[in-house]
């Protein structure tokens, strides 16, 4: 394999791709050098047709098509072997109002490491939403609706080694009640209300009369006024997210129309005013996203996930290397789950798909999660199958075939480390092939020592003496 022309271009930067309620990001700007740069100069320079480039283009569509299904916190120890263009996709889902932070720690800078939104519906295409800005290690978004996600990785031709991918999500906005927590929330988006009537478009964070209400992020007052049912009332508007907050039952309200407010700042106190006047003081607070017809959940927005680390990742010191599949063995592409621990404050939406505010006539967007996983792809490995170690996540080995086909399994299922073949001494001289592609690549001849891996569906794959992998076809007449 030759590689006749090379093209260096450096890291990325955020890009945000419009829709009818795109992402946050930190920073929106049109990127320079990207991975849609970088492959446009790939074809330019005419490298998508050689082997390698042909490589490098189909690993990014592997990437895009078969992603490894994970539920957020999550961490993986992943390798690329720079001799074989290649990348990894993630899928997860998020819902509205979080904040999603993924950190990728690398051997170096030259790497892609880009977001895509996936829409439902087979034909639709994934939408770009965010990019690992230039130079750091960190891509971070919020999420405008309760989708899946994809986080494709892909270092640039030559470019592979380790990465240690996490991904972890958490609320987007401040809580709304000076040393108030989720315990205190007693009434739920979706709750009843009038009798069956009509849903609960909120929810209501209880605390003493008086309690400094807050502002939950960058803002500006749009309404200081009072209505029937909610007593005195504060709207702010955040322009970046396209919410509007609303604040009902207040006792004082310490804002004024107009105002700029920040995360923290303080609008007002907890009462009972309006239509709460039988029942202990609170805040009622409800979010709607690009207009008063839609009413969404906030709970997402002010209550971080439970606080759980992703799964300690174990056997990291295997990856990079070969393993043999003990016994035939399904292995999902799913990263395992952090440990569940008892939910101290779940959120009791009756619709666990919820939304919500109390103005009359507003349609509830009842959709607060996103909907339930497509099933992961499960590729099936025979015993004596030889596969290489690409990853470890939690107690699970990631296994890449010669063909690309990737799962996971536990340690259990292989032969590993010293036990992976049996060395041997070449009677003839072989030709050495590709176990990835087939194409032939050299040649070694009679005397030489291999390893025997175990079996792909080219051959018996040996390691040799280099370390690297090869299928061995013997040479007539030598």
């Amino acid at each position: 394999m030759k590689l006749t022309r090379s093209v260096i271009f450096g890291a990325l930067v955020v890009i945000v791709i419009g829709s009818c309620a795109k992402e946050v990001v930190e920073e929106e700007f049109s990127p320079t050098e990207s991975h849609a740069n970088y492959r446009e100069a790939l074809a330019r320079l005419d490298l998508e047709s050689t082997e390698m480039g042909e490589a490098w283009f189909a690993a990014e569509r592997s990437a895009m098509e078969r992603p490894a299904a994970l539920d957020p916190p999550a961490a993986e120890v992943v390798f690329l072997d720079p001799r074989e263009p290649g990348a990894v996709g993630y899928r997860f889902p998020v819902s509205r109002g979080r904040r999603v932070e993924i950190l990728i720690e690398a051997e170096h800078d030259r790497y892609f490491a880009d977001v895509f939104r996936i829409p439902e519906g087979d034909d639709a295409e994934p939408v770009l939403v965010a990019s690992r800005p230039d130079g750091e290690n960190l891509v971070a978004f919020e999420a405008r609706s309760n989708e899946y996600y994809l986080l494709r990785l892909q270092p640039e031709l030559l470019r592979g080694g380790r990465f240690e991918v996490r991904i972890t999500t958490g609320a987007a906005l401040a809580f709304p009640v000076e040393e108030a927590s989720a315990a205190d929330i007693w009434s739920f988006f979706g709750d009843d209300r009038d009798g069956g009537r009509r849903i609960h478009h909120g929810v209501d964070i209880f605390a003493p009369r008086g309690t400094p209400v807050l502002a939950t992020g960058d803002a500006r007052v749009t309404r200081v006024g009072r209505r029937d049912r909610g007593g005195n009332v504060i709207v702010l508007r955040d322009e970046e997210r396209g919410i509007m907050l609303y604040y009902a039952h207040l006792e004082e309200q310490l804002a004024r129309r107009g105002q700029e407010v920040t995360a923290g700042d303080v609008i007002g106190t907890v009462g009972n005013t309006g239509n709460a006047r039988t029942t202990p003081p609170h805040l009622h607070i409800g979010i709607y996203q690009g207009g008063w017809r839609r009413p969404v959940d906030p709970w997402a927005y002010f209550i971080d996930p439970p606080l759980v680390d992703p799964p300690a990742i174990e056997q990291a010191e295997l990856v990079g290397g070969w393993a043999r599949v003990a016994r035939r063995v399904d292995a999902p592409a799913e990263l395992p789950r952090a440990p569940g621990g008892r939910v101290a404050h779940a959120n009791r939406n009756p619709f666990l798909q919820g939304a919500g505010d109390t103005f009359d006539g507003a349609e509830a967007d009842l959709q607060s999660e996103p909907g339930p996983p497509p099933a992961p792809f499960v590729t099936e490995l025979a015993a004596g199958t030889a596969a290489r170690v690409t990853g470890a996540s939690g107690n699970r080995l990631r296994l890449t075939t010669s063909d690309g086909e990737t799962g996971y399994v536990e340690l259990s299922a292989l032969a590993t480390a010293d036990s992976v073949g049996t060395e041997r001494t070449l009677a003839e001289t072989h030709l050495l092939r590709d176990p990835r592609v087939g194409d032939a690549f050299g040649e070694l001849e009679a005397g030489a020592r291999v390893t025997t891996v175990g079996e792909t569906t080219r051959g018996s794959l040996v390691l040799l003496p280099s370390g690297r992998a090869a299928i061995l076809d013997p040479v007539p007449g030598s």
